[in-house]
């Protein structure tokens, strides 16, 4: 499991990961590996990973992709995510279906947030990506504020909040981080280290 956490505001997008992931080796045993699950896109968006491992890695290669094809505005880069993601799900079955039975869904989850000059009514802007059994095998849907992986519904209720009295980045950015630690005392599959990033129009910075 994973924990994500992300927040428009008005100011900006704040995004939230843990960095605990279960693996289990070859006998069978469970253990518990560290995961870099939140990657920097060109010089205004991030991207978070939920679900499996794979996911990590497909964000990670996916921010690489971003850089080398020199996207800057998000709309182009949500643009080329899906047609990005699809090639790199329909390539690991096809290496995976040599040694595996097929798993027809790799549980991919992944939060895409950024700003763009060229939306100046709704500037920050957040979408979730995930994986499907069926045509069209990767979907995308551009989020309105708040997100959460698995749902926190008590979060998004105080987030929610937070956004419609307009509270400052820097407050809501203190609240998720207390709201992550809180998750993680309470349950065994989340755990640090925590990477928090924020996005606003001067660029990504860490939290």
């Amino acid at each position: 499991m994973s924990q994500l956490i992300a927040c428009a505001t008005a100011d900006g997008v704040v995004v939230a990961s843990d960095g605990k992931a279960e693996f289990f080796d070859t006998s069978g045993e469970q253990t518990f590996l560290t995961v870099n699950r939140l990657f920097t896109v060109g010089s205004h968006a991030v991207i978070a990973a939920g679900g499996g491992l794979e996911a990590a890695n497909l964000a990670k290669d996916f921010a690489a992709f971003v850089k080398d094809e020199k996207l800057t505005d998000i709309d182009a880069i949500i643009q080329a995510a899906t047609p990005y993601f699809t090639g790199k799900v329909d390539d690991f079955f096809r290496k995976s279906c040599e040694k595996l039975p097929l798993d027809p869904v790799i549980n991919l989850y992944l939060v895409l947030a950024g700003f763009s000059p060229l939306t100046p009514d709704k500037p920050n802007r957040l979408f979730v990506i995930w994986d499907r059994v069926k045509p069209p095998k990767i979907e995308s849907t551009e989020v309105t504020h708040i997100f959460t992986l698995p749902r926190r519904l008590g979060v998004e209720y105080k987030l929610n909040a937070m956004v419609a009295r307009l509270a400052p980045l820097a407050e809501v950015t203190a609240y998720v981080k207390s709201a992550m630690e809180k998750l993680a005392s309470q349950d065994a599959f989340i755990g640090p280290p925590y990477r928090y990033l924020i996005v606003t129009k001067d660029g990504v910075f860490t939290a």
